[in-house]
């Protein structure tokens, strides 16, 4: 026996009907002071996520970077102890170095300058800056009487605010990784030095 084909009542038609004209006129209209807020705090924590993540990148460059050092420090050392470089090789290998050295310094100072606080002139009551610019009972007031425009404007503010820093962080990124493909030439250039010359000892 056939089942009987079960329709959507009337009822069920005007409901689905009145979804979609909900649907249809929440996608046009703009969204409420409460629903910026809302918005606005995912915007911030998806920067702040940036913020650490660029700061991750410069903490695991510095490991990488350690871990070249390390392996020139013991292959030059061993090297030139060893008694095997040709005349003059020495002074070679000690120029290199210095280059070298340099090239570190500069990077360490692009890891300083990523890694730095950085001062945002946060001055709202969603700043901790701007709670410390009151006594305890002022900022208990200012939150009593607060509206939500000003603290959707507030964090408006500070998502701008952020972005500048996001910038400054990718510019000092873009720098930092720059010297670190230096080292990494020299001290590959190095490494090569000293295998050629280990092959012809």
């Amino acid at each position: 026996m056939s089942q009987p084909i079960i329709t959507d009542t009337p009822e069920q038609d005007r409901k689905a009907r009145k979804r979609e004209v909900k649907l249809r006129r929440d996608a046009r209209r703009s969204p409420d002071s409460y629903e910026r807020f809302k918005i606005m705090l995912d915007v911030l924590g998806e920067q702040r996520h940036v913020v650490d993540m660029e700061d991750h990148r410069a903490r695991y460059s510095m490991i990488i970077m350690g871990a070249i050092n390390a392996a020139m420090y013991l292959l030059a050392t061993r090297a030139v102890r060893s008694g095997q470089l040709p005349g003059g090789a020495e002074v070679w290998v000690v120029a290199v170095g210095l280059a070298y050295a340099a090239a570190s310094v500069l990077f360490i100072l692009a890891v300083i300058d990523c890694l730095r606080p950085r001062s945002l002139e946060r001055k709202g009551i969603l700043h901790w800056e701007g709670a410390l610019m009151h006594d305890l009972a002022e900022y208990e007031t200012a939150w009593r009487d607060v509206r939500m425009d000003q603290l959707n404007r507030e964090a408006v503010h500070i998502a701008h605010l952020l972005a500048r820093m996001i910038e400054e962080k990718y510019q000092a990124n873009r720098r930092l990784y720059r010297w670190l493909m230096v080292l990494i030439v020299q001290g590959a250039v190095v490494l090569a030095t000293l295998g050629v010359y280990a092959l012809m000892g």
